[in-house]
Formats: structure tokens, C-alpha cells, sequence
């Protein structure tokens, strides 16, 4: 394959997968991605979260909702650079490569966010309750 053509196939296969992992950490189905009070249900419902707990799990769940609405316009932001970039229609363009590199960047950055948000809210939950949301988490990671 030449070159530039590799270059085009490797930036449209990033790009594909750069959308899915978009998707698969903010889709609607998941209760958290929706917003605060989405996960705040799941976690009332399906955890039978205790008044203490709720009261120890508040500030972690104010903080990273911030953080995951940061992260999510930056993301969006990130994207709008990489079509940008692709439109211009040169594939060793240092913007691609940039723009790559930024909106890979930034998905690594919310998906860390996201598990050490979960591991955080564990150390507050008692064990069924941490095994069930280590199993969401799980569930929420493994495509269906």
C-alpha cells in the first residue's frame, strides 16, 4: 500500500475508533453518562445507596460530573479540529496528526477520569454494593 494511502486508512480507522470510545463512555443507556441525577437514580435503585453513603459519595459525584462535561466539550472540540483538519485532504498534514493526537489525548483523559471516579466511589460502598457497580462498570465497558 503506498503511503499516503496507509496514512489515510491508519487516520480513518483512528478516526472510527475515536468515535466509538466517544460513544461508548458517554452513551444514554448507561445511566451515568446522562448526567448527575441519571446516576444518582441507577445508584438509589439499583445500589440502595444509605443516607451516610449518599452524604460520603455527593462531592465525588459533583466533582466529576464537572469534570466529564470538561472533558466531553473538549472532546467535541477536539473532533470539530480532527473534520477540520480531514477536509483540507492531506494526510501527513502536521493539524491531522495534532488533532489525533489531542482528541486521543483527551478520550484517555475521561476514560481515566471515569474508572478512578468509580474506584473512588467503591471505597464507600459495602461490598455487594461495590461488586455491583465493579459489575456495571464492567458492563458498561464491554460492548453489547
Amino acid at each position: 500500500m503506498r503511503r499516503p494511502a496507509a496514512i489515510a486508512l491508519w487516520a480513518t480507522a483512528t478516526v472510527a475508533l475515536a468515535g466509538v470510545t466517544a460513544f461508548l463512555v458517554s452513551r444514554p443507556d448507561h445511566h451515568h453518562a446522562g448526567s448527575e441525577e441519571d446516576f444518582h437514580q441507577w445508584m438509589h435503585d439499583q445500589l440502595h445507596i444509605s443516607v451516610e453513603q449518599e452524604a460520603a459519595l455527593a462531592p465525588f459525584e459533583k466533582s466529576f460530573e464537572k469534570e466529564r462535561l470538561r472533558l466531553r466539550d473538549e472532546i467535541a472540540g477536539a473532533g470539530r479540529a480532527l473534520a477540520d483538519a480531514v477536509r483540507q485532504g492531506d494526510p501527513d498534514s502536521p493539524e491531522i496528526k495534532q488533532a489525533l493526537t489531542r482528541l486521543n489525548s483527551l478520550q484517555a483523559e475521561l476514560q481515566r477520569a471515569t474508572l478512578e471516579h468509580f474506584f473512588a466511589m467503591k471505597e464507600h460502598l459495602d461490598p455487594g454494593q461495590a461488586e455491583k457497580l465493579l459489575q456495571w462498570t464492567h458492563d458498561s465497558i464491554v460492548p453489547e
